[in-house]
């Protein structure tokens, strides 16, 4: 005759040694049902407390995804932040860094197995193979974040990236641009087949806006009477993917003064873009963006071909290889305070969001703002 159970969830192994199991409900990966076991040296009373606690404990999630990896985790991560709404980019960016620089290492490893250690000994690799103290900041920031969510998700009591310092970055030098410098790209983007880059540089320079906040300007952004341009979104662009229109990067709409010049450059564009609706007899988009090549303006400029047009014209002048198209901001932020305007004046114009200036800013441009926009504007004059 088999022998009973004493109790459900508790089979005896011999003599004061029971085995106790618990339902953990089901794995998220595999779908499978997860069962748990202890082994528990007592008597059968204090057995069926154990017990007890291992259910409790089984109800609480902390076993599902036991046997996840880090590839699995990753791949569950990246639904996670689509799912926060974060930028495609930002996405992308994040699972191109784990393929890259985390999966080789650590992409079959069990989550829960994964160490303190097993994180810093990943890092140090990278530091010694030449690997920017940055770009392992990065690394590290990528890691962090997944395990972090899998405590999240009770796939794990504790996150072991945490414990681990990041390399130290040495004082960088910001690269500012010279007006000179952003004269000659200028004068070699009017004088290129592509004249609106001219265009697209000096309001770069002068406003301090982003490379995709710039694709993303449209003309009914721009109140010509007030000369007050609303920035509301940005472009961004995915490898594989069709350009995306999304909230600016801090996800917050500002308001820019513009200067006489700039307020001329648009109404330029505008007019170059109704021509050549007009010459294959089509009509502009209500909603046109100010940089396009699309007859309707209906399509904006991706962000990469902007900083490829600027790197060919940074190459057929004497401007510094170094200076790149994002430090058409720095020129604005850096001049901007040179010509005596505080701090928050230029971080709100560049859309940035300095800790007090940004909590009492309203949206109104203020006068201050107005005055730096003629004044940068001044700097690019022709001699």
């Amino acid at each position: 005759m088999a022998r009973k159970r004493p109790a459900p969830g508790i089979q005896p192994k011999g003599p004061g040694v029971w085995e106790l199991f618990a339902e953990a409900g089901r794995d998220p990966l595999t779908g499978k049902r997860v069962r748990i076991s202890r082994v528990f040296r007592g008597n059968l009373r204090d057995a069926k407390v154990a017990r007890a606690a291992l259910v409790a404990e089984a109800s609480t999630g902390r076993h599902t995804g036991a046997k996840a990896t880090m590839d699995d985790l990753c791949g569950e991560w990246l639904v996670e932040l689509e799912r926060k709404n974060r930028k495609p980019t930002t996405i992308y960016n994040y699972e191109r860094r784990y393929r890259h620089d985390i999966q080789p290492t650590l992409g079959r490893t069990q989550v829960r197995k994964v160490t303190p250690k097993m994180v810093s000994d990943l890092l140090l690799a990278h530091q010694r193979r030449g690997v920017s103290a940055g770009s392992v900041g990065t690394i590290h920031i990528v890691l962090s974040s997944m395990l972090t969510q899998a405590c999240r998700w009770g796939w794990r009591d504790d996150n072991p990236a945490r414990w681990i310092e990041k390399p130290s970055r040495d004082d960088v030098v910001p690269i500012v641009p010279t007006p000179e410098e952003v004269r000659a790209l200028i004068e070699a983007a009017r004088q290129s087949k592509r004249p609106e880059y001219a265009r697209f540089f000096l309001l770069s320079a002068t406003t301090g806006l982003r490379r995709g906040e710039m694709c993303g300007m449209r003309f009914t952004d721009i109140d010509q009477e007030t000369g007050v341009l609303t920035v509301r979104t940005g472009i961004t662009h995915v490898p594989g993917r069709p350009r995306i229109e999304g909230s600016s990067k801090n996800r917050r709409m500002r308001a820019v003064a513009l200067g006489p010049r700039a307020l001329g450059l648009v109404e330029a564009q505008r007019k170059l873009m109704l021509d050549r609706a007009a010459e294959v007899e089509g009509k502009l988009d209500g909603e046109a963006f100010v940089f396009s090549d699309a007859a309707d303006g209906g399509v904006p400029w991706r962000p990469d071909s902007t900083t490829q047009y600027f790197t060919r014209l940074r190459s057929a002048t004497d401007v510094r290889q170094e200076v790149k198209l994002k430090h058409l901001r720095k020129f604005m932020e850096t001049y901007g305070q040179s010509l005596g305007f505080s701090l928050a004046d230029v971080a709100l114009r560049a859309g940035h969001d300095p800790a007090v200036a940004g909590r009492f800013y309203t949206g109104r441009v203020a006068e201050s703002d107005y005055a730096l926009a003629s004044e940068i504007e001044s700097l690019l004059d022709r001699p």
